[in-house]
């Protein structure tokens, strides 16, 4: 079957970035709203750990933002999907390491926003449940694990870096300066303990900054197309189709 002369012309592939450039813009946000929040958490470290614990649980309104950090860092997981695989894009040949790395780093992400909140949500939801020093073990317990993902999240996150600052390396479709500060961010990840409560602001940073160049380029790609469009001569107009003699239908 032959297609239509009127069909419309294919998008360029930069358009498809348009929207997941803004996905990754929210992810950024959410993801610094979240961990703002979570810096709020006490300490686990030391003697007194227990006693911080039961006193910042005690109060609702603490229970209550750990209960929106945890609905904040999962929308940020969840836009961060979107934004991953139009960053997978411009990576080119190396599009699976930046897929398999940022898959991990959401997976982790994930496990962290649900078990260093999940004390603070069941408290609130169950009446058998209360705020005790017995209680407050179990919360040491699981911000000790959310802090453990967050380390797994970051390193999952720099597999993702890595691939990026190889791939700007390679071609000019990922600016120099986004795979250099990529490069920074995945090396400091590698720190582990000593870094994550950092390192996912500095990540959200640079998403900030890739989604930024995800959305100039479907700008100036859907403009080019524009210009393309206008400046693209019109077909000249062919002969009339011959009549039949007699102007009938049938044949003469």
């Amino acid at each position: 079957m032959m297609a239509s002369h009127n069909a419309e012309p294919a998008q360029p592939l930069q358009h498809r970035d348009l929207w997941p450039g803004i996905a990754g813009l929210g992810a950024a946000g959410l993801l610094i709203a979240g961990y703002v929040l979570w810096w709020d958490t006490p300490d686990v470290s030391g003697s007194g750990a227990l006693r911080r614990v039961l006193f910042f649980y005690l109060k609702e309104s603490n229970r209550d933002a750990s209960e929106a950090t945890a609905f904040i860092l999962l929308a940020a997981g969840l836009l961060f999907l979107f934004f991953l695989v139009a960053l997978s894009r411009l990576a080119g040949n190396r599009s699976h390491l930046v897929l398999v790395g940022g898959t991990v780093f959401v997976a982790f992400l994930m496990v962290a926003a649900l078990a260093g909140n999940i004390f603070a949500i069941t408290v609130n939801h169950t009446d058998v449940f209360p705020v005790l020093p017995g209680t407050s073990l179990i919360a040491i317990l699981l911000l000790n694990v959310a802090y453990g993902a967050v380390i797994a999240a970051m390193a999952g996150a720099a597999v993702m870096l890595f691939a990026v600052w190889r791939a700007a390396q390679d071609s000019h479709a990922i600016p120099a300066w986004l795979g250099w500060s990529g490069l920074v961010v995945a090396v400091l990840s590698l720190a582990g303990p000593f870094s994550a409560w950092l390192t996912p602001v500095l990540l959200a940073a640079w998403v900030l900054g890739a989604s930024v160049v995800l959305i100039l380029n479907a700008i100036e790609s859907r403009r080019e197309g524009q210009e393309g469009q206008k400046g693209k001569p019109e077909a000249p107009a062919g002969p009339p189709p011959p009549q039949a003699e007699g102007g009938g239908l049938g044949p003469p």
